[in-house]
């Protein structure tokens, strides 16, 4: 079961700024993503990015009186971008761990999504150290699920592979070159299980829920100092989230069960 997120929305409220920044302030915000992660960002057919968290970011946008400007970005060069000042916000799947908030600036919560092995369906596999000593599986360069891997897996024997994204991972997962494959259930839905060359695979083993790492909410990054920004972004969201917008734009994209909200939602 998801961790329940009420007090990182208390948190965030008390947060926003009492002085609220107007939306005509802001003309455009650049967001960064990287788009290879369906359903949460993507390309299309027609090479727009597009996905859950583009829906939210351009949500934010409208009610702020801005453009958004969407950006393609790999997903370990977002927080350098972020600090470098190419773009304004990083929405990209990005979970606001401790370490990273010591970089950035993080918005109030939007969501948690749980964190699954996928191998094939003959592999019964647990997200534990025991279960895979002496496998390789595969996780994106930069994420939470690489970190929480080589932490609590590499030094027990299992061999952790990096990917620049997980797409190249599903497809040496496909032909043998990796056992299993660790990221959020949804994306592993999307982007490998219910393709053609994810036939034979499946989601395996529990949800790891023993890590304050993996159960941290999803957020969207922001550039420390950039108070003006966070504060008219933070309180877009918590708007969302009241009058149920937030909702609504999970359903269209996920089964029931598959993102936890904010309490209430």
């Amino acid at each position: 079961m998801l961790k329940l997120l009420p007090r990182f929305v208390a948190m965030a409220a008390l947060g926003v700024a009492a002085s609220m920044a107007h939306a005509s302030d802001f003309k455009e915000i650049r967001i960064a993503t990287e788009a290879g992660y369906p359903p949460f960002e993507y390309l299309n057919t027609d090479g727009d990015i597009v996905g859950y968290n583009i829906d939210i970011g351009n949500e934010i946008c409208k009610r702020l009186e801005a453009e958004c400007i969407w950006m393609d970005q790999s997903f370990d060069s977002l927080i350098p971008g972020l600090q470098a000042r190419k773009f304004d916000l990083a929405n990209s799947t990005m979970t606001a761990t401790d370490a990273r908030r010591r970089v950035i600036d993080f918005s109030t919560p939007l969501y948690v999504v749980a964190s699954r092995l996928v191998a094939h369906k003959d592999k019964h596999l647990e997200p534990t150290a025991e279960s895979l000593k002496g496998l390789r599986i595969g996780v994106q360069q930069g994420t939470i699920m690489e970190a929480h891997a080589r932490k609590e897996w590499a030094p027990k024997g299992v061999t952790i592979v990096a990917y620049p994204s997980y797409t190249n991972a599903y497809l040496d997962l496909a032909v043998g070159r990796i056992d299993a494959s660790f990221q959020e259930a949804p994306n592993a839905l999307e982007g490998f299980l219910s393709q053609p060359e994810g036939a034979d695979f499946a989601l395996t083993g529990g949800t790891v829920t023993d890590s304050a790492m993996l159960n941290e909410p999803i957020a969207i990054g922001i550039r420390k100092g950039n108070k003006k920004l966070k504060a008219a972004v933070d309180q877009a969201i918590l708007d969302m989230q009241a009058d149920g917008t937030l909702k609504q734009i999970t359903d269209k994209h996920f089964e029931p069960g598959h993102i936890e909200l904010p309490s209430g939602q």
